[in-house]
């Protein structure tokens, strides 16, 4: 099954410019890890907030967006 992300808009706290792109491109990776996830068109989806820290890398930081995303799409807690 192919999932495709159309748009993804984040909002990262101050100081997170220089990396939003890579973190964009990062959660995209790892929701393409997960092989549940439904299949149809969401209009909008909202998640949040997700605690990161500056010093937490960006992987960690996207991963961090991504578990959430997976948890609002199933509306349970985080399960990969």
């Amino acid at each position: 099954m192919n999932t495709e992300i159309g748009q993804l808009q984040l909002q990262l706290p101050p100081g997170f410019e220089k990396r939003a792109q890579r973190i964009g491109r990062l959660v995209g990776e790892n929701l393409a890890h997960y092989t549940a996830l439904p299949s149809g068109r969401i209009e909008h989806l909202q998640v949040g907030p997700v605690r990161i820290e500056r010093h937490f890398s960006d992987s960690r930081v996207a991963r961090q967006i991504a578990e959430s995303i997976y948890s609002a799409l199933h509306g349970q807690s985080f399960h990969p």
